[in-house]
């Protein structure tokens, strides 16, 4: 008697598997969202939220506030203000001047009571909401329900939702960043200069995205990595003259200790880097917190982070390469809390509509990443105050600490174990079928 025949499941077919259940997962996610803020009267929101009234908006209305003095940077009363890069704050101070300047005499946490500032806010929050839609909407591969659908799902996944109550600027950064990812090998010459340009735009408002020009190090484009980071320091040196002269780029890189110091005495509450991730760990397992200072930390973080690096280099992989670096912000510079998580839009969306072979392995992380982008709003916390000293950490907080962690040990895993025991990295059929095509296609057209 014959056996039935078993028919292996197409790369493509199991695309549309990872698609729906991504799709069908964090929609039931959200219901819950709606369902619980309705039973609770919006109390349960405070889960995905930082929590802490007197500082709602304040990633907005520091820097604002700051942006008001000739020289924000040599001002003894601005403390941490001083983190802010210049273009940053040149940014703030255009924008300052669409209120009556009386309210500025007040503390930056009283700007919220004013409709003037708060129109300010929520102007600057749909121009640079809707910039990112537009360009999100645009890259998502699929028809336009599947479109839509996505794009409702990032707006109202938790991290979205925490740099809506924070307002951060980071939007900014992930907007050019999609321009540099989505351009930075495109056929089109002036489309890789300007990806460059998009790059440099990003550093500038935030740093640690020069890390991205890892893409082009792993290319060999010396000449283009050479631009970016020339086109970076620019837009990062010129600002400075209009906000107390050169000399307060000294001042930035010698605040960043500090500020690092104080986001970690507050625990490990809304944070995502790998000291808070391992602090969770031990918490869970009954243990107080490493020390701040323990040196296992420290060797811990730093062989995570180069290994991420590493896998930024030679992962066969284009969306986990761009995942690798996108945790090195996330989990490496331990300075942003929950709004850097945002970042991970790119590489989701390259996961999603990848066209490489699809592995088991894969499926983990699509988990993970409905781990991080659901709005698990629980009001009960899961580490209280004692615990965690400063800060209670909701369940969101948790799960996202612990994702971060896991993303990045497998990773590691792939990165440095498997290859050390013989195992190739995840090496797909192809990086990426179409690309491959089209480039068979004009080459043979050249030959003919």
């Amino acid at each position: 008697m014959n056996k039935p025949v078993t028919k292996k499941l197409t790369n493509e077919q199991k695309g549309k598997i990872t698609f729906c259940i991504f799709f069908i997962a964090l929609s039931l996610t959200q219901l819950v969202l709606y369902i619980s803020a309705i039973a609770s009267k919006g109390f349960a929101m405070n889960s995905i939220m930082f929590n802490y009234y007197t500082d709602t908006y304040m990633d907005f209305f520091t820097p604002f506030k700051a942006s008001l003095l000739k020289e924000p940077y040599n001002s003894s009363n601005i403390g941490e203000y001083s983190f802010y890069s210049p273009l940053y704050i040149l940014l703030f101070r255009f924008l300052t001047y669409f209120a009556n300047s009386e309210v500025y005499e007040y503390d930056r946490s009283y700007l919220t009571h004013f409709p003037e500032t708060n129109l300010i806010y929520v102007f600057f929050t749909a121009i640079t909401v809707a910039a990112l839609s537009i360009v999100i909407y645009n890259i998502k591969k699929g028809n336009t329900v599947t479109k839509v659908w996505f794009l409702f799902l990032c707006l109202f996944s938790a991290p979205m939702i925490y740099n809506f109550e924070r307002g951060n600027i980071i939007i900014i950064a992930l907007f050019f960043l999609f321009l540099y990812i989505l351009n930075y090998n495109s056929e089109k010459a002036y489309a890789r200069h300007l990806s460059l340009v998009a790059l440099a735009l990003a550093v500038a408002i935030k740093p640690y995205a020069i890390i991205f020009v890892v893409l082009l190090l792993r290319e060999k484009r010396w000449k283009d990595s050479l631009l970016s980071l020339l086109y970076s320091i620019l837009l990062y040196v010129i600002p400075s003259f209009f906000v107390g002269g050169l000399s307060v780029i000294g001042k930035i890189f010698e605040k960043i200790p500090d500020v690092i110091n104080q986001i970690q005495d507050g625990g490990a509450a809304y944070r995502t880097d790998i000291f808070a991730g391992l602090d969770m760990l031990s918490m869970s397992l009954g243990y107080n917190p490493l020390s701040n200072n323990s040196p296992v930390k420290y060797i811990i973080w730093a062989i995570l982070i180069i290994s991420l690096i590493v896998c930024g280099f030679i992962s066969k992989s284009k969306w986990k390469r761009v995942l690798a670096l996108t945790l090195v912000v996330v989990a490496g510079p331990f300075a942003e809390y929950e709004t850097s998580l945002i970042l991970l839009f790119i590489p989701l969306i390259l996961c999603l509509d990848s066209d490489e072979e699809r592995k088991a392995m894969d499926m983990v992380h699509v988990f993970l990443f409905v781990l991080v982008m659901a709005p698990l709003a629980i009001t009960d916390c899961i580490i209280s105050f004692e615990q965690n000293t400063g800060y209670e950490i909701y369940l969101h907080s948790y799960l996202v600490s612990i994702a971060i962690m896991l993303f990045i040990f497998m990773l590691f895993i792939e990165t440095v174990t498997m290859p050390l025991a013989g195992i190739e990295l995840n090496d797909p059929k192809t990086e990426n079928t179409k690309a491959n095509n089209k480039k068979k296609n004009k080459n043979d057209k050249e030959s003919k």
